[in-house]
Formats: structure tokens, C-alpha cells, sequence
């Protein structure tokens, strides 16, 4: 996987949960004639990150406004900034960033409590967890946990021992440590997946909020960064329609690739872990933000898997560009998959 539009949680932390676009008028909330990282740079350059990032500006004055602890919320800050640095120019990672931390505000004033239900604030549908905690005695309490990995699942239930304030689990080499972060809850994993009850791909690790309600993730092509303007994302609705929904469904993994016949494009492979014979795209970006599309649908009562291709370009509507022709002739694994040119 590529240094990621969508970062699984076992790597990164990110959050995603339905937020309000910002407008691609909007400022970013620093000034960008004093931008000096590689991040900041790259939000200035970009009107939708730009807006996020002021949203995100509002959003922290109004918390810090009613924070109990503004020493830790402040300090929290901070940590998240860190954070948005690592992204480094990437736009699908500075977005995912923004709208995790902009979720994480409407939480962080909540009292906490050890015993309820959380939920994982996830990077996309495919990276969702729930935790229930209940007490069972004055220094431990049990819980029920479960998260997603793409078509992957896991689950975990024991008993977590309460100790200088974290709560911990330590069983047959897999080990949980859940510490309270501002009314949230952080939970970190050693062990890989097998030894914690889940399947390949699939870690707890991540930030939860106390909310016995699965979070909705708002998971499109904009907060991917596939495409760079609310424009592009209605110009792609437009063209795929029904697929569109069908395309996001394709991608839990993301690579990255070049075609040599459309100069500057940017290729983005896309499947779903566990998956990847049904669900599985080719997303092409042109310079000028012409698009090409090919992505498997299932069909029918015996759902026959085909290829579908899209473009924006009347000249490409008959033929595949070198990169979607090399990824179509490989979906069939020895066999040609029946192909669809769309109108």
C-alpha cells in the first residue's frame, strides 16, 4: 500500500466521520505567506483543504471556549498538529486529518466514563469498531470488541485490569492498553491480528468516542482526494451515477501507478481487502481533471461479475488507456471478464 489516501488505523490514527463541506472559498485558518512545512504548503495551495482547515479553526476556539482542561485539550492540539505533519503534501491524508480532528471536537468536552459503548471513529466504513465496557469490580472491568478490516472482521472479549489510570488487557500474546484522552478513549494494540481474534488486516487500535450510535462516515471522492474540487466530485457523480457508490464500495487499499499515454495523469488502483476478485477499480485523474474509470460489478441474479469503464473524454469512449487496459486484463486471472463500455 502506498503512502496512503486512506490509511488504515493500525497505521495512523485517522479518523472520518460526516461532516458539512467547506467551501473552496474559504481561507485557511494561518497565514499562508508564513507557511513553512511541507503540510501547510500543500493546505494553501489546495482551496478544499484550505476550508477544512479553517472549519477546523472555528471549531477549536468554540471548544477551547468550554474546555474544563484547556492545558490538556491545548496539549492535545498540538499532538494533532504533529500528527497533520506527517501528511506532508499528501492531500487524501491532510483531509482524512482535518475531518478526524474536526469529529474529535464535538467529543472531547463529554465527561468520561469507563463503562458504556464507543465507537471507532474510522477513515472509511471499512475501518469500523465498536467497544463495550462494563464494570465488574473496583479495578476491572470487562469488555466486548469488535472492528473491521476491509471484508475482514475481528473480535475480542476479556477483562481489563485498571492501573494508574490506563486499563489493560495481556492475554496468549495479544495486548490492549486503553487510556482516556479528553472524554475519549485511545486504544492501542501489540499483537498482530491472529493473536487478538481477528483476521488479516484487521487491528483496534484507534480513537473512540462514547456513542452506543455507529458513527457515519462521510467516505467520497473528495475526502480520498481522487479528485481535487467539489466540481470534479459532481462531474464524477454525474458520469458514473449509480457506480459512484459502486466505485467507493471497491476501495479499502489504495496503490498508485502512471500511464504512458495520458502524461500527468495520477492512477489509483483500488480493492477491497478480502475481496479484491469482486471489488476492484482503476480510478485515472487527467491533468486538466479529465477522468477514466473502470471498476467490476456484479450483475444479475447469478451476480456475474463484469467490468464497467467510464470516461469524461468522447475520444476515449470506444478504447482503455494503456493503464486500464493492463489492470482489465488482469481482472480476469487467465479469462476476459465481459466488458461494458458506459455512455
Amino acid at each position: 500500500m502506498f503512502t496512503a489516501l486512506v490509511h488504515p488505523l493500525r497505521a495512523s490514527g485517522l479518523l472520518f466521520a460526516v461532516l458539512a463541506c467547506a467551501t473552496a472559498a474559504q481561507a485557511s485558518s494561518f497565514d499562508c505567506a508564513k507557511a513553512a512545512s511541507a503540510s501547510e504548503r500543500a493546505i494553501c495551495a489546495d482551496p478544499y483543504t484550505a476550508g477544512l482547515d479553517s472549519r477546523l479553526g472555528k471549531a477549536w476556539t468554540a471548544t477551547l471556549a468550554e474546555a474544563k482542561d484547556p492545558k490538556a485539550l491545548r496539549l492535545g492540539q498540538r499532538e494533532w498538529l504533529k500528527q497533520r505533519d506527517q501528511c506532508q503534501a499528501d492531500l487524501g491524508c491532510l483531509r482524512s486529518q482535518y475531518l478526524s480532528r474536526l469529529m474529535v471536537l464535538r467529543y472531547v468536552n463529554i465527561p468520561f466514563n469507563w463503562q458504556g459503548t464507543w465507537q471507532r471513529v474510522s477513515v472509511s466504513p471499512f475501518y469500523g469498531g465498536e467497544l463495550v465496557i462494563r464494570r465488574s469490580g473496583e479495578a476491572r472491568l470487562s469488555f466486548d470488541l469488535s472492528a473491521m478490516g476491509g471484508a475482514h472482521s475481528g473480535a475480542l472479549a476479556g477483562k481489563l485490569q485498571l492501573k494508574g489510570g490506563e486499563a489493560r488487557y495481556d492475554v496468549k500474546g495479544c495486548k490492549l492498553r486503553l487510556t482516556p484522552r479528553n472524554g475519549l478513549l485511545q486504544v492501542t494494540q501489540e499483537g498482530d491480528a491472529f493473536a487478538c481474534g481477528a483476521g488479516l488486516g484487521v487491528y483496534y487500535d484507534g480513537l473512540y468516542v462514547a456513542s452506543r450510535q455507529i458513527l457515519e462516515s462521510q467516505y467520497d471522492l473528495l475526502s480520498t482526494a481522487l479528485v481535487r474540487t467539489e466540481e470534479e466530485d459532481q462531474r464524477a457523480r454525474k458520469l458514473l451515477q449509480q457506480d459512484y457508490q459502486t466505485l467507493l464500495d471497491s476501495g479499502s487499499v489504495f496503490s498508485q501507478d502512471t500511464s504512458a499515454e495520458l502524461k500527468g495523469a495520477e492512477v489509483t488502483e483500488m480493492w477491497l481487502r478480502g475481496l479484491a476478485n469482486t471489488h476492484a477499480a482503476i480510478f485515472v485523474r487527467g491533468a486538466k481533471g479529465e477522468l477514466w474509470v473502470a471498476l467490476l460489478a456484479l450483475v444479475g441474479p447469478q451476480d456475474e461479475v463484469r467490468v464497467r469503464y467510464y470516461t469524461t473524454e468522447p475520444e476515449w469512449k470506444l478504447r482503455l488507456p494503456d493503464v486500464v487496459q493492463s489492470w482489465y486484463e488482469a481482472r480476469g486471472q487467465g479469462t476476459q471478464l465481459p466488458l461494458d463500455m458506459m455512455p
